[in-house]
């Protein structure tokens, strides 16, 4: 797997040091800069036969099977709603719903993965994310495997909340942070992308260029489009008018959206300008006057906890009505 430009030099420095590569890692870093993508790059980097400077070859057998998915050194753990293996969506409706947490059994699963001597006499990859959505006895699980890893292990633990993992599994782990990419390197991706309006997207993800092209999508553009209008109404937000259009599938860019916008009055208030939704900086402004920055920081400190529960089941009308509710509150002048 070739590296985004911007993970290039991390990775080559980790994976050319392979006498003495940790047995885990923790990847960390915000949403949206390609965690994942790192890690995959790495474990290619660190399976290949032949690297060259550090990253995989591409050509060699192990990079094959790699690319092909079938690599018998390597293992990937997911929860299992993150899957990609459904196709059928009426059949899927009838099964039994998918767990968004990493379960135990899964862990359990690779136990011998991880003590059976490698198939090429070199390292085993387990890679594992979103390390925060491991079940509590699943982590405890992994656990063991971290304190006493067999030679020529490497576990790679990736995560946007490193936080919410216990402090003995952060502690056997050797923290890799990645950080947000360059304003410059990041537009330079993003126009090799075909997106339109670049500079919008980067702005809106937070200089995160993958939640960019998320955020660039159509039907995420659209949404978030009406939702900067309903926020941008100088007599405020209409809960009731504007929550029957948050579904289920629209809690999350619903929760983003209005995180981001409040961020950037927190901003507007406090230095005097913004940063995700230039396009609205004169309505943001206006409203930053008029706003309790009390109740906007106990409402952004409600919208943190909210999007950590946006894939548990809840009430996604209810909770839209709330939240914009707690918007007009925390803004009216």
């Amino acid at each position: 797997m070739t590296p985004f430009p911007w993970h290039r030099e991390v990775l080559s420095r980790i994976a050319s040091d392979r006498e003495h590569m940790p047995h885990a890692l923790l990847v960390q870093g915000r949403e949206g800069i390609g965690k994942v993508d790192f890690a995959r790059a790495l474990a290619a980097a660190v399976l290949c036969e032949a690297p060259r400077a550090g990253l995989a070859c591409e050509s060699c057998p192990s990079c094959h099977w790699l690319s092909q998915g079938n690599h018998p050194d390597f293992r990937e753990i997911v929860p299992e709603a993150a899957s990609e293996d459904d196709e059928d969506e009426a059949a899927d409706a009838k099964e039994k719903a998918k767990s968004v947490f990493i379960k135990i059994e899964q862990v359990r699963a690779v136990a011998d993965f991880l003590t059976l001597s490698t198939h090429r006499a070199g390292f085993r990859v387990l890679l594992l994310h979103p390390a925060e959505s491991m079940h509590p006895n699943a982590a405890n699980s992994l656990l063991k495997s971290l304190e006493e890893p067999p030679p020529g292990t490497l576990i790679v633990l990736v995560s946007d909340r490193p936080a919410r993992l216990l402090a003995t599994l952060r502690s056997r782990c050797r923290k890799v942070v990645l950080p947000t990419p360059p304003r410059d390197e990041a537009l330079a991706w993003l126009r090799t992308q075909d997106i339109a309006a670049p500079e919008a997207a980067l702005a809106a993800a937070g200089g995160a260029p993958l939640l960019a092209v998320r955020l660039a999508a159509p039907e995420e553009a659209e949404f978030r489009r009406r939702l900067l209008a309903e926020l941008a109404r100088p007599s405020g937000a209409d809960p009731l008018g504007f929550a029957p259009i948050v579904d289920r599938t629209a809690v999350e860019r619903f929760l983003y959206g209005l995180q981001t916008w409040v961020h950037d009055l927190v901003r507007a208030r406090l230095a005097g300008d913004v940063r995700h939704h230039a396009e609205h900086a004169a309505a943001l402004k206006a409203r930053a006057r008029a706003s309790n920055l009390d109740a906007l920081l106990a409402l952004d400190r409600e919208l943190a906890a909210a999007r950590a529960l946006a894939s548990h089941p809840l009430n996604p009308r209810l909770l839209a009505e709330h939240l914009l509710m707690a918007y007009n509150r925390a803004t009216k002048p």
